[in-house]
């Protein structure tokens, strides 16, 4: 089931003092997706995922997030209340990859490990229905 579908652009700057997706603008398609609800004995260790795909609505706005996916999931994970460790964050471009976002604690600032992978066969099957007009 599709929760959210949107564009999300940013452009590079802080006013606010946060720390922006990039410090370069962008602009990406994104649906967030439920792709299943807790019930009696079931709980779903990757309940959500969210495909994004660059929307390039402006030629200068084509920065990939592949290296700031950390970020983007934070303020999307803050602003849509969902996991952001719980989630499978996919990336529609030439091909479809896939990363599950995970703490590292080296420090006491937030730093994750983001390993991105083809998608799987299994995934893809899952996903599919969402692909069409992105």
């Amino acid at each position: 089931m599709i929760l959210h579908d949107f564009i999300y652009e940013w452009d590079g700057k802080s006013t606010d003092g946060e720390k922006p997706v990039s410090w370069w603008p962008g602009s990406y398609h994104v649906k967030i997706v439920r792709l299943g609800t807790d019930g009696e004995g079931i709980s779903y260790l990757v309940p959500f995922a969210v495909i994004l795909k660059n929307a390039r609505l402006n030629p200068t706005m084509n920065t990939s997030l592949k290296n700031y996916i950390h970020n983007f999931a934070e303020k999307i994970s803050q602003a849509y209340h969902i996991d952001m460790e719980k989630t499978l964050w996919i990336e529609v471009d030439e091909g479809i990859e896939v990363a599950r976002i995970h703490p590292v604690k080296l420090t006491q600032a937030s730093l994750y490990g983001v390993p991105w992978r083809p998608i799987r066969p299994n995934e893809l099957k899952l996903i599919e229905p969402y692909l069409a007009d992105m």
